[in-house]
C-alpha cells in the first residue's frame, strides 16, 4: 500500500500532466481557414463569363435557328475561351447562380438574355481596370449588339433605311456623334476621318451609276460619311490629307454586284478600324467607338450580297 505522501505526489503529477495535456490541445488547435476574397477583376471576369453562360443556356433551351442565334453560336466558343471559366471560391464547390440570374435565363427569351449580356459586356468594357478583360468585353459587346440587330432585320422589326445607328445597349447614346474631346491620338482620329471621306467618295461615285431610290440612298449615306469625316478631322487637329477624288478601279463600279461589293468593303474596313481602336483603348472613348463600329457593321449588312460569314467572329480581335 502506498504511503499518504506518495499518494499526494502521484495526484500532483497526474494533475500536472493533465494540465500540460489540455494546454497542448489548445495550442495545436487549427485556426479557421481565411475567407478567400476574389479581386475586383476576378469578380468582373466572373460576371462576364456568367453572362456568356446565360446565353449558352438560352441557346440550348430554344429552337431559334435565326441570325440572332447563329451569330451567338459562332462567337461564343471563342469568347468563352478568351474570358475563361467562372470563378469558384473553393474548388469542387458548385458556384451559386450568377448576378445576371442564370436560373432566370432558362425562362427568358434568347433575345432578352442576349440583351442582358450586352449590357453586362458594355458595363465591364467601360469600367474595368483589367486591360485584357476590357478587350474581351468590348468585342463581346459588338457580338451581342450585332446579333440583336441581325435578328431584328430578319424579323422585319428593324429600321433598314439610311440612318446612323448606335449599339442597342441600355446605356447607349441617343445618336451617333463625334465627341468634343478624345484620348485617341491625332493619327488615329485622322485615320478615321480619311476612311470616312473615302467611303463618302465611293458612295457618291456609285450614285452616278444609279437612279431613283437607290441613288438617293447612296447620296444620303455619302452625306453621313462626309459629316463624320469633317468632325473627326477637326477633332484630330492633324494635317488634312483628304482629297476630293480617290483612285478607284473602273471594274469596282462596273455593275450592281461590283458596286455593292465595293461599298461593303468600305463599310467593313471602317467597322474593323473602329472596332480595333475600341478594343485597344479605355474610358469614355470606348462608347462612341463601339457605336461607330456597330453603325458601319450594320450598314454593311444591309448592302446586297452581304453574308453572315462577312461578320468577324471576334470584332476588333484577330480571328481565333
Amino acid at each position: 500500500m502506498s504511503s499518504p505522501r506518495r499518494a499526494h505526489a502521484l495526484v500532483a503529477v497526474a494533475a500536472t500532466l493533465l494540465s500540460v495535456s489540455l494546454a497542448g490541445c489548445v495550442r495545436i488547435e487549427t485556426p479557421e481557414p481565411p475567407v478567400r476574397t476574389a479581386s475586383p477583376g476576378t469578380v468582373e471576369r466572373d460576371e462576364l463569363a456568367a453572362s456568356l453562360d446565360d446565353v449558352s443556356t438560352a441557346l440550348a433551351a430554344g429552337t431559334d435557328g435565326g441570325r440572332l442565334a447563329r451569330v451567338e453560336v459562332r462567337s461564343l466558343p471563342s469568347l468563352v475561351a478568351g474570358v475563361g471559366q467562372r470563378y469558384v471560391t473553393y474548388p469542387g464547390v458548385t458556384p451559386s447562380p450568377s448576378s445576371s440570374a442564370s436560373v432566370a435565363a432558362e425562362a427568358a427569351s434568347l433575345e432578352d438574355t442576349v440583351r442582358s449580356a450586352l449590357d453586362t459586356a458594355v458595363e465591364i468594357a467601360t469600367s474595368t481596370e483589367d486591360e485584357d478583360l476590357r478587350t474581351w468585353a468590348t468585342s463581346a459587346s459588338l457580338v451581342h449588339g450585332l446579333a440583336l440587330w441581325l435578328g431584328e432585320v430578319q424579323a422585319g422589326t428593324a429600321e433598314t433605311g439610311v440612318a446612323e445607328r448606335v449599339l442597342p445597349s441600355s446605356g447607349a447614346s441617343d445618336s451617333l456623334a463625334v465627341p468634343q474631346s478624345s484620348a485617341l491620338d491625332q493619327d488615329a482620329l485622322a485615320d478615321l476621318a480619311l476612311r470616312h471621306d473615302q467611303a463618302r467618295y465611293l458612295y457618291e461615285l456609285v450614285a452616278t451609276r444609279q437612279s431613283g431610290e437607290a441613288r438617293a440612298a447612296s447620296l444620303a449615306r455619302a452625306a453621313l460619311h462626309a459629316a463624320r469625316s469633317d468632325a473627326l478631322q477637326a477633332l484630330s487637329g492633324a494635317e488634312d490629307d483628304r482629297t476630293e477624288v480617290y483612285s478607284t478601279l473602273a471594274s469596282s463600279i462596273a455593275d450592281d454586284d461590283s458596286r455593292a461589293a465595293t461599298l461593303r468593303s468600305a463599310e467593313s474596313a471602317l467597322a474593323s478600324a473602329y472596332a480595333g481602336y475600341a478594343t485597344s483603348t479605355e474610358g469614355d472613348d470606348i462608347v462612341w467607338l463601339l457605336d461607330a463600329a456597330f453603325d458601319a457593321y450594320a450598314s454593311e449588312s444591309l448592302l446586297d450580297g452581304w453574308r453572315l460569314a462577312d461578320l468577324p467572329v471576334l470584332p476588333g480581335l484577330a480571328e481565333q
